[in-house]
């Protein structure tokens, strides 16, 4: 993709400060009711606004061993938090027993007894709601650890280097890293109970930067290979789907029309072969009803959850059409925004219909990964030329130096010979041979 300036450079922090404080709402009025939410909120801004800029600063300034130190730090202290798990205290107000984290064992035990996995119920009764990219994904997880849970540790440890792009560490996307793992309540909150609707969106991310590297390439094979995971990584919401629309609108403006159609046909093509074979086994049990029950209260696939998704589909559809993608940044920032959707349709439902104080929006979880990637993929402003109305004298202007005569010929300056010796040197090139050129006249 081609690095642009960012359009309005302040409204992308003040858009991951709404994001952060709409997702971590729920998880930080359970743990101290409205007034933790306020001040969750509040600290965010500071967070992002003030001190993320001081600390990418520091970091850049720091000796070359301080950031890896302080990476290495940083994993340590996540890895024996996940082990620990959260304080017995705290248990119902983190969230800790979620069936979502055992709806994956769930599915993958029956699978691995050969049997349908949507016809099983979590523990708490609720059907298995992640499609089968999901199941994919959490297999080899599930297989060495008995728990699909520990998904959370590698796909969050994986964002570094994608905010970085690559293993080089960089303050400031190291900065946003930290930010994530420890500022964000509702991603430390899914990553220490075994939730994956934030770790399932990193895989997806990295295989959105692998498929925008891809585009620039001269391969078409290579474009295809990473359409192909890219759709294996997005299967796994069904609102995920509205993230490889955004991918292939950008794709079509940084390399074209055919490359873009690579890009949706392969992708398009891994989500009918992961689900049409589960489809066989009855539509009525295949259902993603968890995600319908967000937005309309119902789990069942009705009319009302097929015209909003499609509904959004379109709207994201012209939406692209007229942003027209062609940074990084704004392919991260798209798929912030059409992640967040449903979190936006059940606010309105909520305040429609009512409780507010019971509102949600941890479905929207997705979008914090693909938002810091983009303030991560920011370019610095490129300073604009000088002209007459920044500089009162005009431009500045150089003059060229001034060469001297012994410059351009060491020791012949006629200023350090003495006449005689001058005059010796014109008679003697007067007096050289000519060169004479016959024309045959």
């Amino acid at each position: 993709m081609r690095g642009e300036r960012s359009c309005v450079p302040g409204v992308a922090p003040a858009a991951l400060v709404v994001l952060l404080g709409a997702v971590s709402w729920h998880a930080a009025s359970n743990l101290g009711g409205t007034t933790a939410g306020i001040v969750y909120g509040l600290a965010a801004t500071v967070t992002v606004l003030v001190l993320l800029p001081w600390i990418a600063d520091l970091l850049g300034r720091a000796p070359s061993w301080v950031l890896p130190l302080l990476v290495a730090a940083c994993v340590a202290v996540l890895a024996g938090a996940f082990v620990v798990g959260v304080p017995r205290a705290y248990h119902d107000a983190m969230g800790v027993g979620s069936d979502r984290a055992n709806a994956l064992d769930v599915a993958l035990t029956q699978i691995a007894r050969g049997l349908y996995p949507y016809s099983a119920t979590t523990y708490l009764g609720n059907p298995i709601t992640p499609l089968p990219g999901a199941l994919l994904l959490a297999a080899p997880f599930w297989w060495v650890t008995g728990s699909a849970a520990w998904q959370n540790v590698a796909w969050l440890f994986l964002l570094l280097p994608v905010l970085n792009r690559g293993w080089q560490l960089r303050p400031r996307p190291t900065a946003l890293w930290m930010l994530t793992c420890f500022g964000t309540l509702e991603v430390l909150r899914q990553f220490l109970i075994g939730d994956d609707l934030i770790s399932s969106a990193v895989p997806a991310l990295a295989a959105v930067v692998w498929t925008l590297t891809a585009a620039s390439d001269r391969s078409r094979w290579a474009l295809a290979g990473a359409a192909i995971v890219l759709g294996v990584a997005t299967c796994t919401r069904p609102h995920m789907i509205l993230v490889l629309v955004v991918v292939v609108a950008g794709v079509g403006v940084a390399a074209g029309a055919r490359r873009a159609a690579i890009v949706g046909g392969c992708a398009s093509l891994v989500w009918v072969a992961l689900i049409v074979p589960f489809l066989l086994g009855g539509t009525a049990r295949f259902s993603p009803g968890h995600v319908a029950a967000k937005v309309t209260g119902d789990r069942a696939v009705t009319v009302g959850i097929v015209v909003i998704g499609l509904g959004a589909t379109a709207l994201a559809v012209v939406a692209l059409r007229v942003a027209r993608p062609s940074s990084t940044e704004a392919v991260g920032w798209s798929c912030a925004a059409v992640l967040f959707a449903p979190s936006v349709l059940s606010l309105a439902r909520r305040l429609i219909l009512g409780p507010v104080m019971d509102l949600d929006l941890t479905l929207g979880a997705a979008a914090v990964p693909f938002a810091v990637w983009a303030m991560a993929s920011r370019v610095a402003p490129t300073p604009a030329p000088s002209d007459r109305s920044s500089n009162p004298v005009g431009p500045a202007r150089t003059r060229a130096p001034r060469i001297r005569a012994e410059d351009r010929c060491p020791g012949t300056s006629v200023a350090t010979r003495p006449a005689a010796e001058v005059t010796a040197l014109v008679t003697a090139y007067d007096a050289r041979p000519r060169m004479t050129t016959d024309h045959g006249t």
